[in-house]
């Protein structure tokens, strides 16, 4: 009995279920307004606020878009009013692209729409569409009213003209060229082995192919395709304008001193190989971030995000003068500083930079010149507690008084004073001349590692070098850097000496600048 009552209950349910949703379904496609069947041409013709607007469409012959017998194609207008344009007549020119600008050939259902939408338009180019709470707005511009839907369309009526946004790369070509002109330096050819044809192995084991070589973009490989615009795809880029650039360069020059003046004096190549980077890499993120999203929360607070490389970022700057890309953001710095451990800092590479591996072994980088009356083969030995983690090692036989140099080149110097320290092993070494741009600057005997029982003095008066394990450092001064360069560094071999092994291990070298 009870499951008898049970079946009448689910089935008078069900029957007011089904009177319900089949009520809220017509309230929903049933009902339609007013307009409907009416073109949305005919209602912007008899807008009065819209009159300047339907007069440049018939101009430009736009208005062949809205012939029902020719075409189907909803369109969203973006519709400024008389007082819009005449506004913006008296600065600029209402041409064919801006017009272009205000039409997108689909309809946007802003119920649909919560945040950020962008939107394609009749240029190609994308206009931001936001639907903040209730709040529309297209480019950051207020929507002032929104229409019915018209069989065709509908349109949003504007107080300010909307202008094509240029992409973030084109935006930075007006604003600081430093940095367009520095993303088409990284443009590289690269082998397309889609379209290659593999015709072999090389001694070594690798590929050879027939190749078909294309041109490639290794910043927006890295970073963004800034040159490119996507429906969903955004990037926010802080860079300082030209004039504050500039400005911090400036600074840096007077830091300096002695040939560099002013910002002119800077070199390019130290901008690109130091400074840029350090900037993408602090200011580059995925998708579109509000300034209030780089605001830290309290004074004693870090804020950190996830920059596009996927690294945190500590957010010490604060960016001001938002601009609207078609791809994405663009802001300014407030206060633009160029943090002084850029220039005035040492300059550290690892030991194992001078190797190239060649599947199981290792040999010398081209770029490094070796001269040896044996043949010695590198190694590169992985050491927990060494710089970073590996070593480059080359061992020598017991005794050996043969020729054996090494030269190579270190990252480009500021010219000033540098203390050169080199960090090594002291069971494995022997008497070696020290060269820096072809002058002697220091003979180094591995026995003062035993002499001085490991506590090693620097050359600088009350300085001395502390036993890391079986690992040390020395030391050399530097006083004939001149211009920003490399160095060019030569270790050359004289003789044993009395430790356990002869030969030569680099974890690192560094240079620190000194008064």
């Amino acid at each position: 009995m009870k499951f008898n009552l049970g079946i009448v209950i689910f089935f008078i349910g069900m029957v007011v279920l089904n009177l319900s949703c089949s009520r809220e379904w017509d309230e929903h496609y049933n009902t339609y307004p007013e307009t409907v069947n009416e073109n949305v041409w005919d209602a912007l013709q008899n807008d009065p606020q819209l009159t300047k607007f339907v007069e440049i469409i018939k101009i430009f012959q736009l208005d062949s878009i809205f012939d029902l017998e020719k075409t189907d194609i909803p369109y969203t207008i973006f519709a400024p009013t008389n007082d819009a344009i005449n506004g913006y007549t008296n600065i600029g020119t209402f041409d064919t692209t801006i017009l272009r600008y205000h039409f997108a050939s689909h309809f946007i259902n802003v119920s649909s729409i919560q945040g950020k939408r962008q939107v394609q338009t009749l240029t190609q180019k994308f206009a931001l569409f936001e639907n903040l709470g209730g709040k529309i707005t297209i480019d950051g511009i207020d929507v002032s009213t929104e229409s019915p839907l018209y069989l065709n369309g509908k349109y949003f009526t504007m107080d300010q003209v909307i202008k094509p946004n240029p992409n973030l790369y084109e935006y930075f070509q007006i604003t600081n060229p430093v940095l367009s002109n520095y993303i088409d330096t990284q443009d590289t050819i690269i082998l397309d082995k889609e379209k290659s044809k593999p015709l072999g192995f090389d001694e070594n084991g690798n590929t050879v192919y027939d190749t078909v070589s294309i041109v490639e973009n290794k910043f927006e490989w890295e970073y963004f395709p800034v040159k490119q615009e996507f429906r969903t795809l955004s990037s926010t880029i802080v860079f300082p304008s030209s004039d504050d650039y500039n400005a911090a360069l400036d600074i840096v020059a007077e830091a300096l001193g002695g040939s560099y003046v002013d910002h002119n004096d800077i070199p390019i190549d130290w901008q690109e190989k130091i400074l840029i980077p350090h900037l993408l890499s602090q200011g580059v993120f995925l998708n579109r971030l509000e300034p209030e999203e780089f605001i830290w929360k309290s004074p004693k607070d870090t804020l950190k995000l996830l920059n596009v490389l996927g690294d945190s970022v500590v957010i010490n700057y604060t960016p001001i003068d938002k601009a609207y890309c078609s791809n994405g953001y663009a802001y300014n710095y407030r206060n633009f500083e160029i943090p002084d451990s850029l220039y005035n800092g040492g300059t550290k590479f690892e030991g194992e930079v001078l190797l190239k591996s060649t599947g199981v072994k290792y040999t010398w980088r081209d770029n490094v010149t070796v001269k040896s009356d044996m043949s010695f083969t590198p190694t590169k030995d992985l050491v927990p507690t060494a710089s970073n983690d590996s070593i480059i090692k080359v061992v020598f036989p017991k005794g050996y008084t043969g020729k054996f140099s090494i030269e190579f080149k270190s990252p480009s110097l500021f010219p000033r004073k540098y203390l050169m320290v080199v960090k090594t092993h002291m069971d494995f070494g022997g008497i070696y001349d020290i060269y820096v741009n072809d002058e002697l600057v220091r003979t180094f005997d591995y026995y003062d590692y035993i002499l001085y029982r490991g506590i090693l003095p620097s050359v600088i008066s009350g300085k001395r070098y502390i036993p890391d394990g079986r690992f040390n450092s020395f030391d050399v001064l530097v006083e004939n850097i001149t211009d920003y360069a490399k160095a060019k560094i030569k270790i050359d071999y004289k003789g044993p000496s009395s430790v356990s092994n002869n030969g030569l291990v680099i974890d690192y070298i560094e240079f620190k600048p000194v008064e």
